[in-house]
């Protein structure tokens, strides 16, 4: 009777030790998931950045153009920065709202 409760007992510490060493080995990738997540959103971040700056370069860029315009199309490029102007207008409208 003792030595059932014994294999009993040392099946018990041997089902506990390998569930300690599963437990380990999860905390572990979760630790190096959570390393790789935090990298992610680092260049995720400047990679955002860097569309933002290229959009308002590219913005610049057209009104540049715009500006580079001769004699009769100055009119139109008027037209189109009080266009602008007037979209511009409208939004901050929004956001005031």
């Amino acid at each position: 009777m003792n030595s059932e409760y014994d294999e009993l007992v040392n099946a018990l510490k041997d089902k506990i030790f390998r569930l300690i060493l599963l437990y380990e080995d999860e905390k572990r990738k979760s630790e190096v998931l959570l390393k790789d997540k935090e990298y992610l959103e680092v260049q995720l971040n400047e990679k955002k950045k860097m569309a933002e700056e290229l959009n308002q370069k590219y913005e610049n860029l057209k009104l540049g153009k715009l500006m580079e315009l001769s004699g009769t199309d100055i009119h139109d490029a008027r037209i189109k920065i009080n266009r602008i102007v007037r979209e511009v207008d409208q939004c901050i409208a929004l956001l005031n709202k």
